[in-house]
């Protein structure tokens, strides 16, 4: 996707998404990364796919899951994105 300018970037989107830190995001960071999922459906997609994952996890782990488990996760996840070009 073509940068905007005061949009996030795809890679800007999935180190928040990523990392967790969306709630962090003030509104109108939160308002910005909005308007890229709209714009953007690799990103829509990634993140939606991202908080299945999230969701799947704590159904099966009951609650929190385990630190080095979910690094596991990620890195199996993060391998399968290698192929999106940010």
């Amino acid at each position: 996707m073509m940068k905007v300018p005061g949009m996030f970037s795809c890679r800007e989107v999935h180190e928040h998404a990523s990392m967790g830190t969306y709630d962090e995001l003030g509104m109108m960071a939160r308002i910005r990364f909005a308007m890229h999922l709209m714009m953007c459906v690799h990103c829509a997609r990634y993140v939606r796919q991202l908080k299945a994952l999230g969701d799947y996890a704590r159904r099966m782990l009951g609650g929190q899951p385990d630190p080095e488990r979910c690094e596991r996760i990620e890195t199996v996840v993060m391998a399968s994105c290698d192929g999106h070009k940010h």
